[in-house]
């Protein structure tokens, strides 16, 4: 009996009502220096829609272009899962119908998908059935490469602590080498510098 009570105190602690409960990811009533899923989705949002809305996607008329993520780097004091931003904007992009996503290659804002060498490397390997293998020339090059970066910068401002971010991306064409649109959303916090940790 007495082990009872305690497993069911134990699970009242972690299903309880211990304080813990969902945050409506719109709220602003929970505000911290650092950047946090609000910011992050407001600047991918912001980014996505000036390319779709810019003179070059206008320009490229109803074919599909295959994008590559590049670099996506991040040059602030927080972890950021930069993977997880590069995938947000890449997914918007795709289901805007304008850009497919190739992740034979990338840079380190992407994973490559090393099945996709595997599944070639069965080529000429007498255990596989030939006819069931891939045959060269099917993988698709990319025509664009999209790199990001989100840079933080502090200062001190009337005894307070003044956060600005920049959240930056790029789009550049691999036949050509330029950049063909960019794009900077900038986010700027100011705290008390006793509680305004942003790590």
């Amino acid at each position: 009996m007495k082990r009872w009570v305690m497993a069911c105190c134990i699970g009242l602690g972690f299903y309880g009502c211990g304080g813990v409960k969902y945050i409506d990811p719109s709220a602003q009533g929970y505000v911290s220096a650092g950047l946090d899923f609000n910011d992050l989705a407001r600047a991918s949002s912001l980014s996505v829609d000036s390319l779709l809305q810019s003179a070059f996607v206008k320009r490229l008329g109803d074919e599909v272009q295959v994008l590559v993520i590049s670099d996506f780097i991040n040059d602030t004091m927080q972890k950021i899962d930069m993977n997880q931003i590069a995938r947000r904007v890449a997914r918007s992009l795709r289901e805007s119908g304008k850009f497919a996503l190739s992740v034979a290659m990338s840079g380190s804002g992407e994973r490559e998908d090393v099945m996709i060498q595997r599944s070639h490397q069965a080529r000429g390997n007498q255990d596989y059935r030939q006819s069931t293998t891939i045959a060269q020339g099917n993988l698709i090059a990319p025509s664009y490469s999209l790199s990001g970066k989100v840079v933080q910068r502090n200062s001190s401002v009337e005894g307070k602590q003044r956060v600005d971010y920049y959240f930056l991306l790029s789009l550049v064409d691999l036949k050509s080498g330029l950049v063909v649109w960019d794009h900077e959303v900038n986010i700027s916090k100011i705290a008390p510098s006793s509680r305004s940790s942003s790590w």
